[in-house]
């Protein structure tokens, strides 16, 4: 990629990140193994009623538009 497209790409990540984190899900971070980006929701944490779900995919705006709409 070329600086100026590198530096929107970036800035598009950086958004979609805020954007999931702001709707009460976890970036969890990159996963070396399957080289995808892992995001995760727990909901009622530290009760018995602890239910947590994970996702993957391939960049944080992918994961901001899948789950966030």
């Amino acid at each position: 990629m070329l600086p100026p497209k590198l530096s929107q790409h970036q800035h598009a990540e950086l958004v979609a990140i805020r954007r999931l984190k702001a709707a009460g899900y976890a970036v969890e971070g990159w996963d070396f193994n399957t080289s995808l980006y892992v995001v995760g929701r727990i909901e009622a944490p530290n009760t018995n009623h602890e239910k947590s779900q994970f996702w993957s995919f391939p960049t944080w705006q992918a994961a901001a538009s899948a789950l966030l709409g």
